[in-house]
């Protein structure tokens, strides 16, 4: 008659000490039938419902931190290609502030000439008839 069984998978034994080495082996609890005690120790079986506790723990934290690594990585997606649209429109603007600034040489140059004695002279024989 089997005195010992797993819990896990189908092993069975009728020796203490086999059932406990399947235990240190696999991490595996033996169960005791019959009034036998656990092959896996006093804590086998505390000893795997916090391995199971640590390894779900454990996924579930490593889960979480995908899920924020791909908000993160969407959201500086989404900055880089406002960065992009905010350097395009700079580079725009500077573009615009260039050509104010030369058109606005030149209408102080032709201010300038015709403040002169000889554009004024040219303006006013332009409108002699």
């Amino acid at each position: 008659m089997v005195h010992y069984q797993c819990g896990s998978c189908s092993y069975k034994s009728d020796h203490v000490g086999e059932a406990q080495q399947h235990s240190r082996q696999t991490g595996h609890v033996c169960i005791g039938k019959d009034g036998a005690e656990p092959a896996g120790g006093k804590f086998g079986k505390a000893r795997v419902v916090l391995k199971t506790g640590a390894s779900v723990l454990a996924a579930t934290a490593i889960g979480a931190l995908a899920w924020k690594y791909k908000v993160l990585q969407e959201e500086h997606e989404e900055l880089q290609t406002k960065h992009e649209g905010l350097v395009s429109m700079a580079a725009g603007l500077v573009v615009q502030l260039a050509e104010s600034t030369a058109e606005n040489e030149s209408l102080k140059s032709e201010n300038d000439y015709l403040k002169s004695a000889t554009g004024a002279s040219k303006t006013l024989k332009s409108y002699d008839c």
